[in-house]
């Protein structure tokens, strides 16, 4: 994963992200990515190397006692003091130590994964930001241009970067809109659907 900095920095213009945000983002679809290669058992961490530009995936061990029964049934989750030690003189039990894996033993099905992983928490953190904004301007005003009626006369209307409902319920007696009209209406409710992503409610009956 070479400069990934630079793919990072990418992303954030782009996307009009917070750059540290985006940088999170990119080590959580790491290490869910590594979880499913190598076992949602262990626990793993990233850190971006700036000189080099790219980002570093390790495993976490735990240091326990040389009679720990747990070394036993997982020698990759636990390591014996004995041993620790040898890597750092300071280690105590209870300990966590860090070793390196290599980004290119993930190989291909795993390189897929980490894209859909990456798209999957950038949306995320989209929606996340854009919720954030609409949540604040619950109670205020918006233009927007009307898209689609569905059969239930709910009108679908598009401003800005999201695309809210008027209700039926939430309209003024009698009026009906067509597609391509622009109308005002209060912002009444934002949440984020698990689904469909964010949701924005309007009317035109609040004040």
């Amino acid at each position: 994963m070479e400069k990934i900095i630079d793919i990072i920095q990418s992303i954030a213009n782009e996307k009009g992200l917070d750059i540290k945000d985006v940088q999170e983002t990119v080590g959580l679809a790491l290490t869910k990515t590594a979880k499913k290669v190598y076992g949602q058992e262990y626990e793993y961490g990233t850190e971006i190397d700036k000189d080099t530009k790219t980002i570093k995936l390790y495993q976490k061990v735990l240091v326990v006692d040389e009679n720990d029964e747990r070394l036993a049934i997982d020698d990759e989750k636990y390591i014996p003091i004995t041993q620790a030690k040898e890597v750092d003189p300071d280690v105590e039990i209870g300990d966590e130590l860090t070793y390196e894996l290599p980004l290119d033993n993930l190989g291909r099905t795993a390189a897929a994964t980490l894209h859909k992983e990456l798209e999957f928490h950038i949306q995320r953190l989209l929606e996340n930001q854009i919720f954030e904004k609409y949540k604040n301007m619950v109670g205020k005003s918006v233009f927007g241009t009307v898209t689609r009626i569905d059969n239930d006369e709910n009108t679908y209307v598009e401003f800005e970067e999201v695309r809210a409902v008027l209700p039926r319920k939430n309209r003024i007696k009698g009026e009906k809109f067509k597609v391509g009209n622009v109308l005002k209406g209060v912002i009444r409710k934002v949440f984020i659907d698990k689904t469909n992503g964010i949701y924005v409610e309007l009317s035109r009956t609040s004040p």
